[in-house]
């Protein structure tokens, strides 16, 4: 593990080229190889907090399309005008804004974290518990042929996590980016052209 009093690249990187976190160097690493962001895409940011992905997404779908953020706390960024924001937790988000955005969404993100706590297990299962409700919003709002990208903390219960997305996906991939801190477990899953919600 790397010194705290080390300057981090990619953190000084971020803050040179305007991005309030490094996390925006695994959504571009994401971006660079699966393609998945488009102009003119709407796009939902769960724990889009403190904005980095909601920027990149901003200015890559472009003034045609349209990024919602959700998170318990505001973007630090300036919001576009193709950026709006909805202050919610994710396991109490209100009916009435799920279905503004019922079908409509053609990529959900989510860089979700737990409050780890040191132990490996329980940093798993909470950030699994985190991946479901994920998981279950992506399945309301997505298109179909829609995409989502998950991260999740790995563990045991990973490989039945991602047997679950294969039910809603046709294709599930897994992407450990190059900018993830090199003692942190996390991946990202990224699910491909969404199935449908009767799938069950």
């Amino acid at each position: 593990m790397a010194h705290p009093s080390l300057k981090d690249p990619f953190r000084t990187r971020a803050k040179e080229e305007g991005y309030p976190a490094r996390s925006v160097y695994k959504l571009k690493e994401i971006q660079e190889r699966y393609k998945l962001i488009r102009p003119g895409q709407r796009i939902v940011d769960l724990g889009c907090h403190p904005g980095s992905w909601l920027k990149f997404c901003s200015q890559t779908v472009g003034p045609e399309g349209l990024v919602l953020g959700l998170d318990l706390k505001e973007p630090t960024i300036e919001m576009a005008s193709n950026l709006s924001f909805l202050k919610a937790d994710l396991f109490a988000i209100p009916e009435k804004e799920i279905q503004k955005w019922a079908g409509e969404a053609d990529l959900v993100l989510s860089d979700l974290s737990p409050k780890t706590c040191g132990i490996k297990w329980l940093d798993h299962q909470r950030s699994l518990d985190l991946n479901h409700r994920a998981l279950e919003v992506a399945a309301l709002v997505l298109k179909r042929g829609g995409a989502t990208v998950l991260k999740v903390l790995g563990g045991e219960g990973t490989k039945d996590f991602i047997k679950k997305m294969n039910r809603w996906f046709e294709q599930v991939q897994t992407h450990k980016p190059k900018s993830s801190r090199q003692e942190s477990t996390e991946i990202y899953l990224i699910g491909r052209r969404f199935k449908g919600r009767e799938v069950k």
